[in-house]
């Protein structure tokens, strides 16, 4: 048998060592530019819009950029999950600091915008946070902003006083419009403002 020199195993040592390098640095690489499934789920959510605040007053997407969101789907006529979030939304931000607080705009948008004028919803916001700012619009852009954020909604039946199903999910928008979190029906609320008080900048 050949006796092989020292130097070759060495030089075939240091070569396999590098040709593994490069595979593990690779991967790192490639598995560092893929995006997760919550980064994805992340882009998903949010987008353009044109409604009308319960003030009567046009406002699109671009008026809530530059601060933070935290955004609710329902309607007026929810008998119990709608206000049982809502005050949640609300209590929430009573565990912030005042600082924090400035920094983020509660909305409310209906699903249920035949019922839902701007008048109904000024008085209806009213009850849960002085900075909650209701929206509402045609059905056609109601439909568009469900869209943009994922929401599923339908009437359980046509009788006059209907009752709408509907996800229920509380999303908290970064200063660019997209997702950050989104917390389900129920949070507790001083969990929920630790959260967001670790996104915030």
């Amino acid at each position: 048998m050949k006796h092989i020199k020292p130097r070759n195993i060495r030089l075939f040592a240091i070569i396999s060592l590098a040709i593994i390098a490069i595979i593990v640095w690779t991967k790192y690489l490639n598995t560092d530019q893929t995006p997760t499934a919550a980064e994805n789920s992340r882009a998903l959510i949010g987008g353009a819009f044109e409604l009308v605040n319960h003030k009567g007053e046009i406002v699109t997407d671009k008026d809530f950029l530059g601060k933070y969101m935290i955004v609710y789907f329902g309607y007026t006529y929810c008998p119990d999950v709608c206000p049982m979030d809502l005050q949640i939304m609300a209590d929430s931000l009573g565990y912030l600091e005042a600082d924090e607080v400035e920094q983020i705009t509660p909305v409310f948008v209906t699903i249920d915008p035949d019922r839902d004028t701007k008048e109904i919803m000024a008085e209806y916001v009213a009850f849960f946070h002085k900075d909650l700012i209701g929206l509402t619009g045609t059905p056609e852009q109601i439909d568009t902003i469900k869209k943009a954020y994922k929401v599923y909604a339908a009437k359980a039946d046509d009788t006059p006083d209907y009752l709408v199903d509907h996800t229920a999910y509380t999303y908290f928008m970064g200063k660019d419009g997209n997702l950050l979190q989104h917390f389900n029906h129920g949070e507790d609320p001083e969990a929920m403002a630790a959260r967001m008080a670790a996104l915030i900048d």
